[in-house]
């Protein structure tokens, strides 16, 4: 008998650690999310441009080194060459994992098979064109002709968009 009250307090005593957990974990993302007040208009908010070029990276949830650096070296692009647009918004930077329901239409939209990055125009915040930049897989191992071929295709994109 004092088996099953010791294995019933155990599980109850988890229970209660884990949504007190819960709770904690909840409260400290919130208190990170920062609202902005009513009325701010801060010029730091990138929300406000409705012309804009998004260079999306896609991946599923499992991702080898290669897919890892693949996303890394691409936001270095966009960090070391396109700094300054990036910073006011009309160029942004997005990683979305593809296995997640959310993210299925992006499947359908761009034809996604695999990890690869994407490059869209948005104009009055609509989708306008995009390309997907086919030969990222095949350089990804290549780090600096990876690094040429993102920056050149951005430069050529923004240049036409």
């Amino acid at each position: 008998m004092n088996l099953k009250k010791l294995a019933t307090f155990s599980l109850l005593l988890f229970v209660v650690v884990s949504v007190a957990y819960f709770v904690y974990d909840e409260i400290r993302l919130n208190s990170l999310v920062q609202k902005p007040e009513a009325g701010s208009t801060d010029s730091g908010d990138t929300s406000l441009i409705e012309d804009y070029v998004t260079l999306y990276y896609f991946h599923g949830t499992i991702r080898c080194q290669t897919c890892l650096d693949m996303e890394s070296n691409a936001k270095k692009v966009l960090e070391t060459y396109f700094s300054s647009r990036v910073e006011n918004g009309t160029l942004r930077w997005q990683v979305v994992n593809i296995d997640l329901p959310e993210n299925y239409h992006f499947v359908d939209e761009y034809i996604i098979m695999y990890n690869t990055l994407v490059i869209q125009s948005y104009k009055n915040n609509e989708a306008g064109e995009w390309k997907e930049l086919w030969k990222a897989w095949d350089l990804s191992e290549k780090e600096e002709e990876y690094i040429q071929y993102v920056r050149d295709e951005v430069a050529s994109f923004l240049e036409v968009n």
